[in-house]
């Protein structure tokens, strides 16, 4: 993989900086262990941060007066439409006054982003907690610190090394993409777009526990003496054995829906236990139990997303994630129309809004990544 050079050194004062996205972090992570040139860069900006009394002029940092120093160095460039561009640089753009003359390659060039980029961005990827970023391409077998992970066509399982090694890792699926992972027990985890899952490289003696943003569908391996526990930011799952759906992208749309066995939803001193074919929510600051339908609940996992009566502002969501899109609302009264279908999500987007378009008043343009209602 070739790598456009002004852009990584910009990624890399980013990253020096504090300022950069998990994306861009993997891909700056990337270059660093393929590209000798930017390690030889990487190390130098760090010795360069190491000088003395390079922390409290960063804690002191004045974007303003930063980006006054900057401004006059940035010929040919309109002003406001840069900064709009480019605002999470400017700290990093201050670093120009301790000695790092480097950022003038970053500063000189308006396009910075390589068509490497949407490409690095779409793969399915484990981030070790040292750092260690790791490709998951099928019929792969990767020995990490602790662990070894073996692959196939859109999942992996993985063994522990022994010793009690009590290291962990997290699995990132992007937009558009969806995972398997089975983790040592046994326990068959199904991952949806746009999700992650923090996990140990051996169990503890007392509980198995992992972390999720997004949604997932669990199958935990029975183990009544082992409890397995779901975090996440809305509500703690507990099971021992069972198969259940967590959807926890947001807080408005959290839930857990319990298929087969019991589990109980746990929000500070709050505690609910759920009954086969129950779903737990999040409403008001407190836990709600209904009744729903699993077939529309567990569509995903099919590639289908069914909806009842559900706001475009909702479905938008599953778009935006499905397709790798952002959403722009001209009127907010046009996210709250509700609609009854299905999605495919091996059909093209413009399709798809071409049957929402048929069936209601609502007009939609995708133009550069931003999907447009109006």
């Amino acid at each position: 993989m070739e790598y456009n050079e002004d852009f990584i050194k910009g990624l890399l004062f980013e990253k020096i900086a504090g300022t950069i996205s998990e994306g861009d972090n993997f891909i700056a992570e990337k270059a660093i262990l393929a590209d000798p040139d930017t390690r030889e860069l990487w190390e130098e900006l760090k010795l360069k941060m190491k000088k003395p009394g390079t922390a409290s002029f960063l804690s002191g940092l004045d974007e303003t007066k930063a980006w006054e120093n900057v401004e006059p160095h940035l010929p040919g460039i309109p002003v406001r439409s840069f900064y709009q561009r480019n605002w999470r640089y400017i700290s990093a753009a201050a670093m120009l006054l301790i000695g790092l003359p480097l950022m003038w390659y970053f500063f000189n060039k308006q396009q910075l982003i390589p068509q490497e980029k949407g490409t690095l961005q779409q793969q399915v990827y484990i981030r070790t907690d040292n750092g260690k970023i790791i490709e998951l391409t099928a019929g792969r077998t990767i020995n990490m610190d602790g662990a070894t992970v073996h692959t196939k066509q859109k999942e992996l399982s993985y063994a522990p090394a022994g010793g009690g090694n009590k290291d962990w890792a997290t699995l990132h699926v992007p937009p558009t993409k969806d995972y398997k992972i089975t983790l040592p027990d046994g326990t068959e985890v199904w991952m949806n777009s746009a999700s992650s899952l923090r996990f140990p490289y051996s169990f503890d003696k007392k509980t198995r526990e992992v972390y999720l943003t997004g949604e997932a569908y669990f199958e935990v391996t029975h183990n009544p003496q082992l409890e397995f526990i779901v975090h996440t930011g809305f509500a703690d799952i507990k099971v021992h054995g069972t198969s259940f759906n967590v959807n926890a992208y947001n807080v408005k749309n959290f839930a857990t829906s319990l298929i087969t066995g019991s589990v109980s939803a746990t929000k500070g001193n709050e505690s609910i236990m759920l009954k086969p074919n129950q779903q737990v929510s999040y409403r008001n600051e407190t836990l709600i139990i209904k009744t729903f339908d699993p077939q529309e609940v567990l569509s995903w996992r099919n590639g289908t997303y069914y909806f009842h009566n559900q706001p475009l502002s909702e479905i938008a969501q599953v778009l935006s994630r499905w397709y790798d899109v952002k959403i722009n609302w001209e009127s907010p009264a046009v996210s709250e129309q509700t609609f009854t279908g299905e999605i495919d999500k091996k059909l093209p987007l413009g399709v798809v809004l071409s049957n929402l378009e048929l069936s209601s008043g609502i007009k939609a343009k995708l133009e550069s990544g931003i999907l447009t209602f109006r």
